[in-house]
This record gives C-alpha cells, structure tokens and sequence, in this order.
C-alpha cells in the first residue's frame, strides 16, 4: 500500500488518547489513533501496511505544534518510507499532550495503536517527541 494511501485513510482520527493496560504491560503506554467505526477494515489494512513497512525498522514518532493553539500534526518516520506518514491537523488537549510530554521523559518508547486493530498489530516507536514544526517564513 502506498504512503499517500495510508495518509489519506489514517486522516480520519477524530479522537487521539493515552492508554495503559495493566494487563499487557509492554504496551504501556499506547498512543491510540481513535477512529468512528464506519471504515474499520480499510483503516486496519493502512495499520497493518504500515506496520509491515516499519516491521524492524527504528519508527520515530514526532507530535509537531502548528501555528494554532491545540491543533497538532502527527509524523511518523521510518527508514523504509522516503517521506513521514504525516497525519494533519488533530485536535490534543493541553492536559493529553501534558501527560504525553511527562511519558516521553521518562521513556522515548511509546507503542502506536488504533481502537480498530488488534493490539498484535500496533507498532513500537522507538523514539517519541512533541516539537516545533511550523515552516517559518523569512
């Protein structure tokens, strides 16, 4: 599946959360991508192709603070994919991306999942971080 595919399908987040399983501790904590359920099977297929294009890579996931108060862009970069998977333009409250920031401190692993896919299916990011990203102009 093609990078601009998988964009356009994982475009429809509506919500993004932090999880801990207490039953599952190596996926402590999970950034969930939260998605309506009306087009389950085909945001499945784009997690599991990029899963599959990431599949023992280094992923890094990059939270970028745009221009607009609470509205942020998702990138997620891999050596396998010549451009990031770039997910624009999401709604994070202060406290989420608080609570991300303080997990990011403590650890640069953070596991990426969706509320539609199997947990077996969610990708390890190796490396995590919230930063400035807005193009400036000169």
């Amino acid at each position: 599946m093609d990078r601009l595919v998988i964009e356009s399908i994982l475009a429809d987040v509506d919500e993004i959360y932090l999880s801990n399983d207490s039953e599952k501790p190596e996926l402590n904590p999970s950034i969930i991508l939260g998605f309506k359920a009306g087009n389950a099977d085909q945001i499945i297929n784009a997690f599991d192709a990029l899963k599959s294009v990431t599949h023992e890579k280094n992923v890094e996931l990059i939270i970028c603070r745009t221009l607009v108060s609470g509205i942020y862009d998702l990138e997620i970069k891999t050596e396998a994919l010549d451009e990031p998977v770039r997910i624009l333009n999401k709604v994070i409250s202060a406290e989420l991306l608080a609570k991300i920031e303080d997990q990011l401190h403590q650890s640069k692993k953070i596991v990426l999942g969706t509320n539609v896919s199997e947990e077996e299916n969610w990708i390890v990011v190796n490396q995590a971080q919230v930063k400035e990203c807005a193009v400036k102009e000169n």
